[in-house]
């Protein structure tokens, strides 16, 4: 947990590994060189060189974290976490950034939390899940998605139910004023209801229902083809762009204009939330569909190893309903805005205390040296997710929050607990998130190596430094590199060669390198 005693924090530095805060050392320690100065910032304080087997045969394809621990166990989202995991085997973290991706999904239509200056940033979040077909993913988003589904169909319900009494009595013996004005209304409720969640849609598809939500989305999905249509990749061609406005406004609030000649389009501020727990290939699909636009680091992604293989199908679950019944009460909360959606700017408040940002500041002192130049997180696809991290903060805080308060009982302000356990599931899941580039092969030494080899795949000969360089500099991963670019293709070189990948050899001043 963050080190609550701010005024030992001077002079200190945050240990990602424990996350505490640690005193610096007076002593000044000897400066590297350029070269093992890059391969620190890339793979951590140390000079060890792994065997090039380990390099290139690597294929870890998940990341370990507990997300839980950080959450008190009395919450209602922890236990219910951990409930559906024991029935479906599925692994505890990944559970829950499903069970807390969906709560938010809803949240959002009725709560904002603010900024210092008192703008509001909407709660919802975007989450993204792999496991494999056969892990009970399905299961996993209906429970969480139950009481909602049901609270929809009580509504319309209740709506066609009003209806039919008022039909009745307008062929018996006709309406007043006052009843002819009713039915109007729930003509209108009828007309413009629509399931809560959104399970496969276009962007355009997505237009239409954001006229009738007031701007709110809630895009559910088991299935990777949530992504294919939403981001655009189902219908695209080389030559259209994917259509992300949407999407990319939704997440902090943004303003659209889809005004449309051919058909209805929706014109005001979005926001929404999305889970997509899918099978392998999701987190490729998001990062394909990116494109420089930022779509991916407003992502949370989470791969946990699949427990395919060690289940046991006679083991005995003991089922706790009390944890879906509270549970079902905390989402009961948010009947009214499903009943009758708010607009954006009616959407209540909830605020952190100056405690409160005053940690969010200083975690966020501790990864800013990190998105420099060469730094930990400074390729494109971690640097705009760490740069965004006080607001994944700040959405985690505020639905841990109203997840477990009463209605009635709604403060303004978020206890800073519930700061302290997001700031830690932000953290760990930023680590995480740079581990997973690097095994899905976005960044890091394996990708490094490979783009090296690729240029001797069809002919061996052996290449000038120089024109490697210029090569290389064009394709990923280097191209997404923000430092520089030509220090970072010899330090790989260099290190190719130490592994007796490459041969280097210099004539004249002139270095080469060869197939070895």
């Amino acid at each position: 947990m963050i080190d609550k005693r701010m005024d030992n924090l001077i002079g200190s530095e945050f240990d990602p590994d424990t996350y505490e805060y640690v005193k610096c050392q007076d002593s000044k320690p000897e400066k590297p060189n350029v070269l093992d100065e890059i391969y620190m910032l890339r793979n951590g304080d140390t000079k060890e060189k792994p065997p090039i087997d380990s390099i290139l045969d690597k294929d870890v394809k998940y990341s370990s974290v507990d997300l839980l621990q950080y959450v008190d166990d009395g919450h209602i989202l922890k236990r219910l976490s951990c409930q559906i995991a024991e029935e479906t085997c599925l692994p505890k973290s990944t559970v829950f950034l499903a069970v807390l991706g969906v709560y938010s999904s809803i949240a959002v239509r009725s709560f904002s939390v603010c900024y210092p200056n008192g703008e509001p940033l909407p709660i919802g979040l975007y989450v993204v899940l792999e496991q494999p077909s056969g892990t009970s993913k399905s299961r996993c988003l209906k429970i969480a998605q139950e009481p909602f589904h049901v609270m929809s169909e009580s509504i319309l319900n209740k709506i066609k139910k009003g209806l039919a009494i008022l039909l009745a009595k307008k062929n018996k013996q006709g309406l007043s004023e006052d009843d002819e004005e009713q039915l109007n209304i729930l003509n209108a409720q009828l007309k413009s209801f629509q399931p809560i969640f959104t399970t496969n849609t276009t962007s355009e598809g997505l237009e239409k229902q954001l006229a009738e939500s007031n701007g709110f989305f809630s895009c559910v999905s088991s299935e990777q083809g949530l992504f294919n249509v939403l981001f655009g990749g189902a219908y695209k061609t080389d030559s259209k762009a994917n259509n992300n406005d949407v999407v990319l406004n939704g997440y902090d609030g943004g303003y659209i204009n889809s005004s449309r000649v051919t058909r209805k389009g929706y014109c005001g501020r979005v926001a929404g939330g999305i889970v997509c727990f899918a099978q392998t290939g999701s987190i490729e699909t998001l990062l394909n569909s990116s494109n420089g636009t930022g779509l991916s680091e407003r992502f949370l992604m989470l791969v946990e190893p699949h427990s395919l293989g060690k289940r046991d199908h006679l083991r005995k679950i003991n089922h706790d309903s009390t944890v879906t019944t509270e549970y079902t009460r905390s989402c009961d909360n948010f009947r009214h805005v499903i009943e009758s959606p708010k607009k954006f700017n009616e959407l209540s408040a909830i605020t952190i205390s100056d405690s409160g940002f005053l940690k969010i500041s200083n975690y966020l002192n501790t990864i800013e040296k990190d998105l420099a130049d060469g730094g930990k997180f400074s390729h494109a696809s971690l640097r705009g997710a760490a740069a965004k991290i006080n607001m994944q903060i700040m959405k985690i805080a505020a639905n841990l929050y109203l997840a477990v308060n009463e209605i009635m009982a709604w403060n303004t302000v978020i206890d800073d607990k519930y700061i302290d356990s997001a700031i830690s599931i932000s953290n760990a899941l930023l680590r995480s998130n740079l581990m997973l580039c690097q095994t899905k092969g976005v960044m890091g030494k394996k990708a490094e190596y490979d783009a090296i080899l690729a240029l001797y795949e069809n002919n061996p000969r052996g290449r000038i430094e120089r024109a490697i360089i210029q090569s290389r500099s064009k394709v990923s991963p280097f191209k997404e590199y923000s430092g520089n670019k030509s220090e970072l293709i010899r330090s790989t070189l260099n290190d190719m060669v130490k592994q007796k990948l490459l041969e280097k050899t210099e004539i004249n001043g002139v270095i080469s390198y060869r197939l070895c």
